[in-house]
């Protein structure tokens, strides 16, 4: 691209160059024939200053002549005739060079008006007041002119002293150098004009040759040799031909192994791609250079280009040079967590032909399944032993005492009796639910899907849960907020997630709390909202409430004779009849069940 190229760089260069050294020539000659301007005003005022007598004074007497030019020469006592000298010596005019002679109140002395002052001029005044010299120069761009001030004594002046202000109009500078501008423009216009031309003739004398080359090295980058031919370097200098020779051999050697190195490395690249572990591998410096898809997908990175990078974030007991160089080294498998992963992490050395290591690699493989499953079968078989456990210690606890107190009254009997059968209930309604989740596992349920009243299902299921709810003394309500249609599913599962839904939150609702159901319908679905104020869910535990055997509680749940299955069997229901469950809860607030089970469609 030409605006990238070397010969535009080189042109650029050039006219800026040049541009640089006639800006500053043009800009230096403003400057100074502005300041011989000003400094010969200076001189000129200075120079007047010491040939006309200020400090003469008049002896009053009537026969001096009336008036008498020339500097230190004596002057008429009279201030119209001073005044006129004071003009005519310092050549004092309407258009270019003005000036006064003004008392301590800046009014002028001859008519006695006031003179108006700028800022600059009021300055000016002011500095030569407090000079040692007596005088001040200053340049008034408001008026457009320099303005010289001096402080004068002479016995013409009541108070004997008197401010002198002479202003030198810039109007004739200021045109002379306009017309200097002008034409300075009109050659730096031209001079860049004649340095373009040389520039680019210049650049492209020394840019085609690379050029040539650079196409010629673009052939060769694609693997295309036949076309550097003798014949090229015709229009090249001597030494890009020695250099296109010098490319031709490099080339035919390497054109002997370049379709093996190919080959292996299209192989190797595949292989990388599509394997499931994850490989980066890293050179002596520790800069990344190759990354397959599965090991950025581990890592999560994108924009890390190193060992420390990418590794310092994790608590590893190893770095770069410990792989490479410590070949004893025998902390090389190491285990890494990054969000819910967890990776196997392997590093080895990689040497080249003459046993020198090169660089690192690293493999990664995921064992977050593995580590999830484990994970899942302690806790399963953690909850089950628990639950199991429980009840059949009491079920041995109170059979030996029956066995082994035969003189037991029969209430005493009775009771213990009670106890066992509960206990054995409670284990019978633990396998069962878990029978039930086996099957949901292996698709074993056959479900009888049908067109039922939703409404009158969740009436039915609010009476039956009334005395259980009236024993704790809790409000247990269903409303119908709409007319629902008849849904389509399995009457008896949706029941069972209902009855256990309804269950919990009587079950986790203190006594005199309240208990509401909704039933209404929205869009194409039927929904059940149960309501109370229960003790709640955190919202920390929210994501986790369908897992077996999760309980937010586990000692309170247990208290309560829980098992931590009902809400996963009620989701795994819901779920295999086309709807929904969610719940949403607060701590102390209580807790929001909706079901939403699709309306039947005609």
């Amino acid at each position: 691209m030409f605006w990238k190229s070397l010969q535009l760089k080189l042109i650029l260069v050039f006219m800026m160059l040049i541009l640089s050294i006639i800006l500053g020539i043009g800009i230096f000659s403003i400057y100074k024939i502005e300041e011989v301007y000003y400094t010969g005003f200076v001189d000129e005022m200075l120079n007047n200053l010491e040939g006309y007598n200020f400090n003469m004074k008049g002896e009053g007497k009537k026969d001096i002549p009336v008036m008498v030019y020339g500097p230190q020469q004596y002057k008429a006592p009279n201030l119209e005739e001073f005044y006129n000298d004071f003009r005519i010596y310092f050549s004092l005019n309407n258009n270019t060079r003005h000036g006064a002679i003004l008392d301590s109140d800046y009014n002028d002395m001859l008519t006695g008006n006031e003179y108006v002052l700028t800022k600059q001029v009021e300055k000016c005044i002011h500095e030569a007041e407090i000079s040692t010299n007596d005088y001040a120069v200053c340049d008034d761009d408001e008026l457009s002119c320099y303005v010289f001030a001096f402080i004068v004594e002479s016995d013409l002046i009541e108070d004997d002293k008197a401010i002198l202000v002479i202003s030198q109009s810039k109007a004739y500078i200021n045109r002379q150098l306009n017309q200097i501008k002008t034409m300075y423009m009109f050659a730096v216009v031209g001079i860049l004009c004649v340095t373009l031309v040389i520039a680019v003739v210049t650049g492209n004398s020394i840019t085609k040759p690379i050029a040539l080359l650079t196409s010629k090295a673009e052939l060769m980058a694609q693997g295309d040799i036949s076309m550097v031919t003798l014949t090229d370097k015709e229009n090249a200098g001597y030494e890009i031909s020695k250099l296109i020779d010098t490319f031709n051999i490099m080339m035919e050697q390497i054109q002997n192994n370049l379709n093996d190195i190919s080959s292996e490395k299209n192989k190797l690249e595949t292989i990388l791609m599509h394997l499931t572990d994850g490989v980066l591998a890293f050179n002596m410096k520790g800069r990344l250079i190759h990354a397959n898809y599965a090991a950025k997908n581990m890592l999560e990175f994108e924009a890390e280009r190193t060992f420390d990078e990418i590794f310092s974030k994790f608590d590893l007991e190893t770095n770069l040079e410990k792989i490479i160089y410590l070949d004893e080294w025998t902390a090389t498998d190491q285990f890494i967590s990054i969000n819910d992963k967890f990776l196997n992490v392997y590093f080895a050395p990689f040497r080249n032909e003459k046993d020198k290591p090169i660089g690192a690699i690293v493999v990664l493989h995921d064992t977050t399944k593995q580590a999830k499953l484990d994970d899942m079968r302690k806790e399963f078989v953690s909850n089950v032993s628990h639950e199991l456990k429980t009840p059949l210690t009491s079920v041995k606890t109170y059979a030996e005492t029956l066995l082994e107190q035969e003189e037991l009254d029969q209430e005493s009997k009775n009771k213990f009796l009670g106890v066992i059968l509960t206990e054995t209930n409670r284990m019978s309604k633990l396998v069962s639910d878990l029978l039930q989740l086996t099957k949901f596992d292996y698709k074993k349920i056959a479900w009888e899907k049908i067109n039922f009243d939703i409404t009158e299902l969740t009436k039915q299921i609010c009476d039956k849960h009334k005395i259980q709810a009236e024993k704790k003394e809790q409000i247990l309500e269903c409303y119908v907020t709409s007319n629902v249609p008849e849904v389509f599913g399995d009457r008896d599962g949706i029941e069972q997630a209902i009855t256990n839904i309804l269950s919990n939150s009587i079950k986790y609702t203190p006594e005199g709390g309240s208990i509401k159901v909704y039933i209404g319908a929205v869009h194409e679905d039927a929904y059940i909202k149960i309501i109370d104020n229960g003790i709640g869910i955190p919202k920390d535990d929210l994501p986790r409430v369908f897992e077996r055997f999760y309980r937010v509680d586990k000692a309170r749940s247990r208290e309560m004779g829980g098992t931590g299955l009902g809400l996963p069997i009620a989701k795994e229901i819901i779920d295999s009849n086309n709807g929904s469950i969610s719940i949403n809860s607060d701590t102390g607030k209580g807790t929001e069940v909706i079901i939403k089970i699709p309306m039947y469609k005609k």
